[in-house]
């Protein structure tokens, strides 16, 4: 439920009534900013990963091509240099593949030799049919005799280099495959070097790179939320902080207090409790102040007072009040006018103040009335400070269009701490109605009749 305060404004005003409400504070922005920032995080490790995974392949496929290439090229010259001559079928049953004089039909070394070297399988094609190659089929025979698929053959018929092909199907299994044309020196077609490195291989580098890549984004996203979470703490307890200090400012607290550390910040926190701050104080002189006097008002001092009563109650300390008012204040309205009588309250306010700044507090109780309340005081030191103040006011001499306005007061003092607040006021009162009756200008201690004062 929510916690009214009801505020007395000066006559003439409406009554203004502050509501406030106690908040329980949920985290809901920390815990929205971890949620967003999470989010952020798993949409980023899917779009890296598949990034990561097209940029690996890209990258491998263009080493496969440029690996395969020189090897195709290589397999190409060491058989040019072996073995010189055209390549030529021969037979009329059996046809052997001869290049110049030499059958070269069951010489697998001219290939094997650097397959076995660089963990690639490769093919030697005449036309479109493998006649050396050193892939084998699932019991280990190899699948010499194997057509070429018709589009590699036809895409490298009257080709002057070598295709590369992303995946080539080969006796069942998937292949980078890169064809290096081969042609007689009549420059007619005759088959092709046919250099083959199986898909599986690459799969693990690939999976590799971005296990490594999660693991690597993994670890920052955890390095990230502990620093958010961090960061949100300090902001959290910031906020907590300043919704603390609303809260009991909002119910009427005046021992509410702003964490100093909030002032000290150099960031937006540190502006907004400055200006929370600034408002506060603001707010509250518009409230507990009179304008024209900037002494306590009416309200504040009972509230101010009750607080003094209640240390007597728990501790024991006495206290003293006193009420006092300027003498022929009404004359000074008559004859200054009401601007003038202005000035001499501000010019009195001033000089109230300064002597009960370490002594208690001064509030304008009504017009040109004013009630003391000495904390921790007896009556002897009461009665020193306000004669103290009755010299200072007796020695004023207020300046006004050309005029001196001087005037004197009246003082109503007691110490009877065991009295309620009404009664203690009350005797005050009777003792500044003697003070006026008797010549004004004096500060009354005792009436004539008290038998007792503590």
């Amino acid at each position: 439920m929510a916690d009214k305060q009801r505020i007395n404004l000066p006559e003439g005003q409406s009554e203004l009534i502050i509501t406030s409400k106690k908040h329980k504070h949920k985290n809901a922005i920390s815990k929205k900013l971890i949620a967003i920032i999470v989010a952020i995080m798993l949409v980023l490790a899917i779009t890296s990963s598949l990034a990561i995974y097209f940029f690996t392949s890209k990258t491998i496929l263009r080493e496969k091509e440029q690996e395969l290439a020189a090897i195709s090229m290589l397999t190409a010259t060491n058989i040019d240099v072996k073995i010189p001559g055209d390549y030529t079928l021969q037979g009329d049953t059996s046809y052997r593949l001869y290049k110049g004089d030499t059958d070269i039909t069951i010489m697998l070394g001219l290939i094997s030799d650097n397959a076995d070297l660089l963990n690639v399988e490769i093919s030697l094609i005449y036309s479109d049919t493998r006649i050396l190659t050193t892939i084998t089929d699932s019991n280990g025979k190899s699948v010499t005799g194997l057509g070429l698929a018709p589009q590699i053959n036809s895409a490298l018929a009257g080709s002057s280099k070598g295709i590369f092909f992303e995946n080539t199907l080969i006796n069942t299994d998937e292949y980078f495959s890169y064809y290096y044309p081969l042609y007689n020196s009549d420059g007619s077609y005759a088959g092709a070097i046919e250099c083959c490195s199986p898909l599986k291989t690459i799969m693990p580098t690939i999976r590799n790179n971005i296990i490594i890549f999660n693991a690597i984004l993994l670890a920052a996203t955890i390095i990230l939320l502990l620093l958010i979470y961090n960061f949100n703490l300090e902001v959290n307890k910031s906020i907590f902080k300043l919704l603390s200090f609303t809260q009991d400012a909002a119910s009427g607290n005046d021992a509410a207090l702003l964490d100093a550390s909030l002032l000290r910040r150099k960031d937006e926190f540190g502006t907004i409790a400055t200006a929370v701050l600034d408002m506060h104080r603001s707010m509250r002189d518009m409230m507990d102040k009179d304008p024209l006097t900037k002494l306590y008002n009416r309200r504040s001092a009972n509230r101010k007072l009750d607080m003094i009563m209640s240390h007597y109650q728990s501790n024991g300390t006495s206290y003293s009040v006193a009420i006092g008012d300027i003498d022929f204040f009404k004359k000074v309205n008559d004859t200054y006018g009401h601007d003038g009588g202005d000035i001499v309250l501000q010019a009195v306010a001033t000089i109230l103040q300064d002597h009960m700044k370490k002594n208690g507090f001064v509030a304008r109780w009504g017009g040109e009335e004013f009630l003391f309340a000495f904390d921790k005081t007896d009556l002897a030191t009461a009665e020193i400070i306000i004669n103290d103040i009755l010299d200072d006011i007796r020695a004023l001499t207020i300046d006004y269009e050309g005029r001196e306005i001087k005037v004197t007061m009246s003082f109503g003092v007691t110490c009877n701490p065991e009295l309620n607040k009404d009664e203690i006021i009350g005797l005050a009162d009777e003792r500044l109605y003697y003070a006026k009756e008797n010549g004004r200008n004096r500060v009354v201690t005792a009436l004539p009749d008290d038998s007792s004062e503590n």
